[in-house]
């Protein structure tokens, strides 16, 4: 939806968020583009038996008839455009200057014209304007044109292509924002009215032709506060031209030609040759210094606590085996980086991380984006990134208004907004059950839970693959009124992987009440796979392989906050609470494989004050029942175990857990006072790759405790320095020895005994019941 504009608090730069989805980038998948062409065909066949390639022929055939009466009159001299008809569009007299006749505005000469003009242009910029005016005007002689294999185009969408750039679209992520300008976009032609502050009925023609082919940032006056959001943008073309082209009347057979790929042409660009470069490049202390000192301009929050304290550079997505994430703290910005990051590849990605992320029911994006005169197609979803190749469209426009004509009769669903009738994401749907008009209403196994998108997520990851986790305050139905404290989850999960609700029953049953389990994990209240809702289709029609990742909803309850809000005493009580119970779930066979400072939370109780650690996020978690594909590391990167950054694959086993306890502990001790992230030495490892990382944890774990990094915090009141002490020569003793889990688990256990005795806890009762929290129970079965 279109939003007020609000000034940020600091914006992204690209070359900061390129290294995020740098990752993804590097493992595109690639198709033809006619199979993305039979993808979309598909989509809008009236008969779901029909077979897309003979449609798309027919689209084809019907969009060929409308240029080959206009070709057939053009110039008879290859490589030059000579026709009058196609050079220059039927003019009518008017007062002070030609203008184009009303009756004849829409019409093939003057798309014709259009074309022309796009192909011929010397530069990117003078492209913009004659190609949405192309598109355009095809848009609207197509609106008429109707086959009995394909359903009607959509009149509640009406969709226009809007000339962008300079304008600036703004994607909100926490306290920080990115501010893009892509060139130009598709969106509905309700929207392009409030973008250029027009009358609900001023005619699609009229907005076509007096505001779509220039920017809003020029047409829109300062009384129109009213700015674009990704949510509204359905797709951007990004343009990229090197030369002017010729155009040829006679084109060749596009099926016999061989397509250029688009992989090759970004193997060909700067970019590929300075990321190798980058890799091989030995760090310098300067680049160590500029890592530490990064910390300082970045403010960046992904938390999953409800008051957002402590939230720091290292609080980033965790890893799956096809998540492709780097982290989501903002890298360092080097002299090479500016280069490389405003390549088209990361352009195009970085939109279509923005579109992805504007709303937790985006199912997935795509990018059409032009090099010279040659169209490709980039889709986005939450598996990653798949790059068609292209056909030039100088020589085949027929081609592209066939595209047209299926994108015109696309549907919501079909641009990536999931219409799934429990979602109530669709504007045209009952919602006389939301408890106000700003709401929406979820419902999770028949259950109702509501919530307010304009307020800020308990947790958000910016990610284009791998669960992209966001966390919501909700309220549950109960009768007639809408109560409670609970949070609402929405995540991709491996198709392949128990769900997180499937984990938590496991759980419930083999803990058999048992008090060191059941008092510290969290209380579920509903989980739904929604089965069809998932990555699998586009990628069978496709021909590429696919690791199926599907959308989660889950409803818990909500929790007091992140174990880096606490400090002293009530830190370490709660920090060995996650700890114990996760040796007991361990023992049960249900291996969390992501312990991480946003995964250790607690809960207060009421009465006592007392603070309890709560184990969150089984999304990761192993059990004997489970299958995955997941087959690379998993965790967050810069609380992982160090045999688990390696270049080779090892077994995850419970002494990398152990670890990750360590590396937690540490964070908070350092980089985490009551208030704020500080800088301090091990802000800046979200940045590190896993060699990098890897040498500095094991340098950190093997030094002399007086390294001079450390001393500037020796002396703070967070905590106990000499329990740090305990815990790190446990991870130094079985680093890259294997051990034995009860052994390891005493080991621990005996250090905190220890240092309960030299401090006496404030929490006399290590594992008290409590009455006073719900007992957890049974979900019902997913669907």
């Amino acid at each position: 939806m279109l939003s007020a504009s609000k000034s940020a608090k600091e914006t992204i730069r690209r070359e900061n968020t390129a290294k995020w989805h740098l990752g993804d980038v590097e493992k595109t998948k690639t198709a033809s583009i006619f199979a993305m062409l039979h993808a979309f065909t598909r989509r809008i066949c009236t008969d779901p038996d029909s077979d897309p390639k003979e449609v798309l022929k027919t689209i084809i055939d019907m969009t060929s008839k409308m240029t080959d009466d206009v070709s057939s009159n053009s110039s008879t001299t290859a490589g030059q455009s000579t026709s009058k008809s196609r050079s220059t569009p039927r003019i009518a007299k008017g007062k002070g200057r030609g203008v184009l006749a009303e009756e004849k505005k829409w019409n093939i000469e003057n798309l014709m014209y259009f074309h022309s003009q796009f192909v011929t242009a010397e530069n990117e910029k003078d492209s913009y304007s004659p190609w949405v005016k192309m598109t355009n005007t095809a848009l609207e002689l197509l609106r008429d044109k109707e086959l009995p294999e394909t359903r009607g185009y959509d009149t509640e969408i009406d969709i226009i292509l809007q000339h962008n750039d300079p304008n600036i679209l703004r994607y909100a992520h926490n306290d920080q924002t990115l501010n893009r300008k892509p060139d130009s976009i598709f969106m509905p032609i309700s929207t392009a009215r409030m973008l250029h502050g027009c009358k609900d009925d001023t005619k699609w023609t009229d907005v076509a032709e007096n505001h779509a082919n220039k920017s809003p940032k020029k047409t829109r006056e300062d009384a129109n506060p009213w700015e674009l959001n990704w949510g509204d943008a359905f797709s951007s073309v990004e343009y990229k031209r090197k030369s002017a082209q010729k155009v040829d009347p006679q084109p060749g057979d596009l099926f016999e030609e061989s397509l250029k790929d688009f992989g090759d042409i970004l193997r060909g660009e700067k970019i590929w040759t300075q990321l190798e470069t980058g890799k091989k490049r030995k760090r310098s202390n300067d680049d160590e210094r500029q890592d530490d000192n990064a910390v300082k301009s970045r403010k960046i929050e992904i938390s999953n606590s409800s008051n957002n304290k402590g939230n720091g550079p290292l609080s980033g997505p965790s890893h799956s085996s096809q998540s492709g994430q780097t982290g989501s703290s903002v890298p360092p910005r080097t002299a090479s980086s500016k280069d490389w990051s405003h390549s088209v590849a990361i352009q195009s990605a970085e939109y279509g991380l923005n579109r992805l992320c504007c709303s937790f029911d985006i199912t997935h994006t795509f990018i059409f984006v032009l090099i010279d005169t040659t169209l490709y197609i980039s889709w986005y979803d939450h598996e990653g990134i798949i790059t068609t190749s292209g056909f030039d469209v100088a020589k085949y426009l027929s081609h592209y208004l066939a595209l047209l004509y299926i994108l015109q009769r696309f549907n919501r669903n079909d641009w990536g907004r999931c219409e799934d009738p429990r979602l109530d994401t669709n504007p045209r749907g009952d919602h006389s059950d939301r408890p106000s008009p700003d709401k929406l209403v979820v419902t999770v196994q028949g259950k109702k839970f509501t919530f307010d998108l304009e307020n800020r997520p308990v947790h958000k990851t910016l990610a284009i693959s791998g669960r992209t986790t966001s966390v919501w305050d909700c309220e549950m139905q109960e009768g007639d009124k809408w109560k409670g404290n609970y949070v609402i989850k929405f995540s991709w999960k491996e198709k392949s992987r128990e769900s997180e609700g499937e984990i938590m029953n496991q759980i419930l049953e083999k803990a058999n009440n048992r008090p060191e389990i059941i008092n510290y994990i969290p209380r579920f209240i509903a989980c739904e796979v929604f089965s069809g809702i998932s990555t699998k289709d586009i990628r069978t029609s496709l021909g590429v392989d696919s690791h199926t990742r599907e959308f989660v909803v889950v409803v818990m309850e909500k929790l007091d906050g992140k174990i880096s809000d606490l400090e002293g005493d009530e830190f370490w009580d709660v920090i060995w609470d996650c700890f114990d119970c996760h040796y007991h779930l361990w023992k049960l066979g249900i291996r969390h494989r992501d312990i991480s400072e946003g995964n250790l939370m607690y809960w207060r109780d009421p009465k006592t004050k007392a603070a309890y650690g709560v184990l969150i996020d089984y999304d990761l978690t192993s059990t004997s029942n489970e299958a995955s594909n997941n087959k690379q590391r998993t965790g967050t990167r810069p609380f992982m175990a160090i045999p688990l950054l390696g270049p080779v694959p090892v077994v995850h086993k419970y002494q990398h857990d152990v670890e990750s306890f360590f590396w937690v502990a540490l964070y908070v001790l350092l980089c985490v006072s009551k208030d704020a992230v500080r800088d301090c030495p091990m802000s800046s490892w979200g940045n590190l790759g896993s060699e990098d990382l890897q040498e500095k944890k094991f340098f950190y774990i093997n030094i002399s405790w007086n390294y001079p990094a450390f001393k500037p915090w020796q002396s703070t009141g967070v905590t106990r320095w000499s329990r740090w002490h305990s815990i790190r020569d446990i991870v130094k003793k079985f680093q890259d020895t294997p051990c034995d889990t009860d052994g390891l688990y005493l080991l621990a256990k005996r250090a905190r005994e220890a240092s309960v005795g030299k401090f006496p806890l404030k929490r006399q009762t290590p594992r008290p019941d409590m009455p006073h929290r719900e007992s957890p129970s049974i979900l019902i079965k997913q669907h």
